[in-house]
């Protein structure tokens, strides 16, 4: 069961937000509040409120393979109709990948700091070492004493929120238990993936995107500027633009002008 939020009346094209890793669909909340129409966000499976993969038996373990992030989002289309899809770093390779392999589903693409994850092939077998290492001994969540503490976590890791926006952020990503909470985010994520990232997979559903995308680079951004641009080449239409005094999270310290270019483009498509 996925969990989302929902924006405006729901007629016309939807716009639906991808949030990026271990990261849920309130991220946008400064973004989306600026835009007029059918906004949908959701919790990716495992993330937010949205329902972890359950394991049959206590000794049993579960990973999440990408691609049943694709057929979530496929599902919500099959519903929702074609739409724009706008996706922050794993939520942009998502809504990419998606965009060569269900083309008429998509109106468009915004891929902010979504493209450039660097090449893994090469470290194919420390990949899966550490998987095995990993489900050997499986990862827990850090648990908070209250909000306030897990809120107060969130702004030293991200010191453009304030007080109000850490808290309202902390409480769509918590749960409670024994002592005080925990992330809700399943903790099965931490796990190194055992299959590496390859620019050469991703390319072929780039060079499929039959859609405009639009690429908004962070001024500082943690991808290399030759991945990036190696990955927006195979795309046909590509506009890019680059926030500046930005990180990653730049709807979390650019959200007044992310939304600006989300709303220009969103007028050309």
């Amino acid at each position: 069961m996925l969990a989302g939020l929902e924006w405006g009346e729901p007629v016309g094209r939807p716009v639906v937000f991808l949030h990026g890793f271990l990261d849920h669909a309130g991220a946008w909340s400064r973004v989306v509040e600026g835009l007029s129409g059918w906004r949908v966000a959701y919790d990716h499976r495992g993330h937010g409120r949205s329902a972890h993969q359950s394991a049959s038996d206590d000794d049993a373990f579960l990973t999440y393979h990408f691609a049943e992030y694709l057929a979530d989002l496929d599902g919500l289309l099959a519903q929702l109709g074609p739409a724009v899809l706008v996706g922050h770093s794993m939520g942009g390779t998502i809504a990419t990948m998606y965009a060569g392999v269900r083309p008429d589903r998509v109106l468009g693409v915004i891929s902010v700091d979504g493209l450039g994850l660097a090449d893994g092939a090469d470290g194919a077998v420390t990949r899966m070492e550490e998987f095995l290492d990993g489900v050997a001994r499986l990862p827990v969540n850090k648990r908070f004493a209250s909000v306030d503490d897990a809120a107060a976590r969130l702004r030293r890791t991200h010191p453009a929120l304030d007080q109000a926006w850490s808290n309202e952020l902390a409480a769509r990503c918590l749960r409670e238990v024994d002592g005080g909470y925990t992330w809700s985010w399943d903790a099965r994520h931490r796990l190194r993936g055992p299959v590496p990232y390859r620019h050469d997979h991703h390319a072929r559903f780039l060079r499929r995107i039959r859609c405009p995308v639009l690429s908004v680079h962070p001024e500082h951004s943690p991808f290399r500027d030759q991945d990036v641009a190696a990955l927006e080449a195979e795309i046909a239409m590509v506009q890019i633009v680059v926030i500046a005094n930005s990180g990653h999270m730049v709807h979390i310290d650019a959200p007044m002008r992310l939304t600006e270019c989300i709303a220009s483009f969103l007028q050309s498509v």
